[in-house]
């Protein structure tokens, strides 16, 4: 008898400075939804300023969590572009 896949899943989205934002979503929902509730939950992070990624791979907003098999309590790790850094002459 085949598992029955769940109908929703709680995300976390981690960044560098040990962020944590929680999401539930439906599985066939996309994940633009997460990306979103992040940059709304988090003071000093831009719209738009960094990348997120799961099991190594970058997650793009039209994806959803069943195409990426993800499973309730998965982690999503967001990384902040740094914008500069070039030594001053």
């Amino acid at each position: 008898k085949p598992a029955v896949a769940p109908l929703f899943v709680t995300l976390k989205v981690v960044d560098q400075k040990q962020n944590l934002v929680r999401h539930a979503i439906r599985t066939t929902d996309k994940l633009q939804a997460v990306m979103d509730m992040y940059y709304s939950k988090v003071p000093g992070v831009e719209y738009g300023t960094g990348t997120f990624h799961f099991d190594a791979v970058r997650v793009v907003g039209w994806r959803t969590p069943a195409e990426l098999q993800m499973e309730d309590g998965d982690v999503i790790d967001f990384f902040e572009q740094q914008v500069g850094g070039g030594l001053a002459a």
